[in-house]
C-alpha cells in the first residue's frame, strides 16, 4: 500500500446528528437504540429549534459546519428533506454528509444530492430492493462528482449474503462507485 494523498482537515465545527431511531428497516444486527418501527419522527418545528440550539451556543466559534446525519433512516422523515433546504438557505454549512439505507425514491436522492456534499448508501440485504438500489446509486453517483461532492456504499457484511458481495462490488466499481465492506460485530 502506498499514500496517494494527504489532505488537511478543513476547521469546521463538526456535529453528528442522529435524527431518531426510526427505521423503514429492522436489520437483524442493528441494536434497539439505533432503530426501531414505532418512535415518532421529529417535526420540522422541533429539528429547527434543535438546531438553532447548537447554533446559539457554538456560533462564536466563528467556523463553518460540518453536520453528519444519521438514524434510524433520516429520508424516512418527512421533515428531512426541508430541514436540508432550511439548512442550506439560512446558515453557513461547509459540509453536509448524509447515511442512508437506500429507500427513498431517486428522485428524492437526487434533489438530496444537490443540497449536500455526501452520501453514504448502505448495502441491508435483509430488506433491500437490488434492483432499485443500484439504479439509484449510479443515478447518483453520475452527479456526485469528486472532489466537490462524494456518493459511497457500505456493503454490510452479512454472513448470508457474503457469497455476493463479490458481484456487489464488481457492479459498483464498473460504475465507478466509491465502495467499501463494513464488518458488523455481533457482540
Amino acid at each position: 500500500m502506498k499514500i496517494v494523498r494527504v489532505e488537511p482537515v478543513a476547521p469546521m465545527v463538526s456535529m453528528t446528528w442522529m435524527l431518531g431511531s426510526r427505521c423503514n428497516y429492522a436489520c437483524s444486527y442493528c441494536p434497539p437504540e439505533l432503530h426501531d418501527d414505532t418512535s415518532p419522527h421529529p417535526e420540522l418545528d422541533t429539528l429547527k429549534l434543535v438546531w438553532q440550539n447548537f447554533y446559539s451556543k457554538t456560533k462564536h466559534i466563528g467556523l463553518p459546519y460540518k453536520i453528519s446525519f444519521t438514524g434510524g433512516e433520516v429520508t424516512a422523515n418527512k421533515s428531512f428533506l426541508p430541514l436540508i433546504e432550511y439548512l442550506r438557505s439560512n446558515y453557513t454549512i461547509g459540509q453536509m454528509l448524509v447515511t442512508t439505507n437506500g429507500s427513498a425514491s431517486t428522485a428524492y436522492y437526487l434533489r438530496l444530492a444537490e443540497l449536500v456534499d455526501a452520501i453514504s448508501f448502505s448495502i441491508h440485504s435483509e430488506f433491500w430492493d437490488q434492483h432499485k438500489f443500484f439504479d439509484t446509486v449510479t443515478a447518483v453517483n453520475k452527479v456526485m462528482i469528486r472532489p466537490k461532492k462524494s456518493c459511497h456504499v457500505n456493503i454490510m457484511d452479512e454472513p448470508w449474503d457474503r457469497e455476493n458481495i463479490p458481484r456487489y462490488r464488481e457492479l459498483l466499481n464498473q460504475n465507478r462507485v466509491s465502495n467499501s465492506i463494513n464488518l458488523i460485530r455481533y457482540d
